[in-house]
This record gives C-alpha cells, structure tokens and sequence, in this order.
C-alpha cells in the first residue's frame, strides 16, 4: 500500500471514504480526483505501482492536500480480491462509497491462475467479492455501491451453462456477458440486501477514449482501436455519470437502478430476469465460496 495522503491539512475536511477500483487512468482517475476535491478521501486500485504512484502525483497536483492511498491487486485473481478486502478493513473502519471500475476485454481467450475466463473473473466475480466482503464496512453509514456496467449489455447471452466461454469464445461475446451479468448482480443485491441501508446501481460511462482495449493486437482489436479514436468522447465526460452516481445527494436512498448519462435510464430485458439472476448470483457464491471466509 502507497499512503500519500495530507489528512492533517485543515484546508481538506474530513469527508468520506471512497474505495476506487480502476483508479489509475482514464475514467477511474477522474472520478478520484473530482472526489477528492469534493473533500472525500479516496483508496485507489491498480495492478502497477509505478501508474499508482503517478495517479498520485497527478491527482496532488490537481488537488493539494488530497488524502489518497493506494493499494496493489490484481483483481483477476480472487485471492488478491480477499487480500485487498483485508488490507482496506484494517485501514478504515468504514466505506461510504465502493465504485467497481476495473475492467477489461480480452481478446484472446484466456484463463486465470485459478481456473477461470479472465474477462468473467475480473469484470464479474471481482466485484461480487469485494462487495460482499466489505458490505458490513457500508452498512454503517449507508454507502453506496456503483458497478460500471456498460450499454454493450443490450446485445448480449449470458450463457449460464458456459460463463467461462469455452464454446466458441469471441472477445465482445465475453465482454457483453460479463457487463450483463454485473448488472444483474447489481440489481440482485438491491433485492438481497434491502434491509443493510446500502445501495446498489449500475451506470454507462460511454463509448470513451481510454486504455481499455489497447492490448489486443487481433483484427477486432485494432479496428475497435480505430473506432475509438474517431468517435470515443473523452474521459471526463466519462467521469460524469459514475461521479454522479457515487455522490449525489439526489440519489441518497435510490437502489437497484441503471444510470445513463447522469439520469435513470432502462436496461435489456433480460438484465431484469429475476430467476437468471438468482442463478447467476448462486454460481458467484461457489465459485468464490473459498475466499468469503471470516475477515479479521
């Protein structure tokens, strides 16, 4: 963990604690920074020290006296997932804010150290886990949860029987299903956890230019590249709608809801499908059930 924090400076009140995943480019720096200025004190995820303390850098230039720290995890892995979660309870004795940012497309199938698709372990079983491994540290002052979801949703299966995409892979088949399915889950949650005064939505930050889907070298991948380039909006624009979610006033109380460009917008049909959810979040427990054991 990087502790750059300044929370003796009077000039920054103590305000709340928001935990970033994706923190260190694009969208999720944004949105700390623009938290940060707003008096919260941020906890970023990233999977590279050096663009950990970078982000840093940045975000204190922009912002003075921003209370920051920064942990490193692969979220990918569900054991780092566990890792993260206890490294966070032993700094803050609550969130107010969790936004699951990280995510990815691969394209190339391609499979974890622990056994499973890449694009489900990290956009999908990462954030279940680290939401519910945290939840109690929410409940206390009714934080909020906020999934970055995405509209590639709409055109997507979730393939039940095949979450890990071992039939006929395809790198946006994945990434649909596993925007579908955190989705879902967010609405699965608000259900389940009605009564712990935590909140649970989902947003689209946009088509927007950024890192994601720069790895790829495949023909999908360089045309997506190219198409991102000349119609992508930027990161700030991003930024708005998951800033938006995470700290409005206006949506204190407001649950199980999907947000589009800072305003409540509907989802697919099948994101609604109550029955495909309880099964999708079954498969979650199992397949995390090794890592959801007692926290210190």
């Amino acid at each position: 963990m990087i502790d750059r924090g300044s929370p003796k400076d009077p000039s920054i009140p103590t305000g709340p604690v928001c935990l970033l995943t994706g923190a260190t480019s694009g969208i999720g720096e944004i949105v700390a920074a623009r938290l940060a200025t707003g008096g919260a004190r941020i906890l970023l995820v990233g999977r590279s020290a050096e663009r950990g303390a970078r982000t840093i850098e940045r975000i204190h230039s922009a912002v003075p006296g921003a209370d920051l720290r920064f942990y490193l995890s692969d979220l990918s892995r569900m054991a780092e997932v566990r890792r993260l979660a206890i490294e966070v309870r032993a700094s803050s004795d609550h969130l107010d804010v969790l936004i699951n940012n990280a995510g990815a497309i691969f394209f190339t199938r391609t499979l974890t150290a622990e056994g499973h698709e890449a694009t489900f372990a990290l956009n999908v079983l990462a954030p279940f886990l680290l939401t519910e491994l945290l939840l109690d540290r929410l409940e206390p002052h009714h934080g909020r949860v906020v999934n970055v979801s995405s509209a590639a949703h709409r055109t997507a299966r979730l393939r039940l029987e095949d979450l890990d995409r071992v039939q006929g892979y395809s790198a946006w088949g994945a990434y649909g299903q596993s925007k579908l399915a955190l989705l879902m889950l967010t609405f699965e949650a608000a259900r389940r956890h009605a009564d712990r005064g935590v909140t649970f939505n989902a947003c689209h930050p946009g088509f927007i230019q950024s890192r994601f889907g720069d790895a790829g070298e495949t023909f999908s991948a360089r045309a997506f590249r190219v198409a991102k380039g000349m119609f992508g909006r930027s990161p700030e624009h991003g930024a708005d709608t998951p800033t938006y979610v995470a700290a409005s006033p206006e949506l204190a109380g407001i649950t199980g809801r999907y947000f589009v460009q800072s305003r409540p917008h509907g989802s697919s049909r099948v994101s609604r499908d109550r029955a495909s959810a309880d099964r999708l979040w079954e498969t979650c427990l199992e397949r995390t059930a090794e890592y959801r054991g007692p926290l210190p």
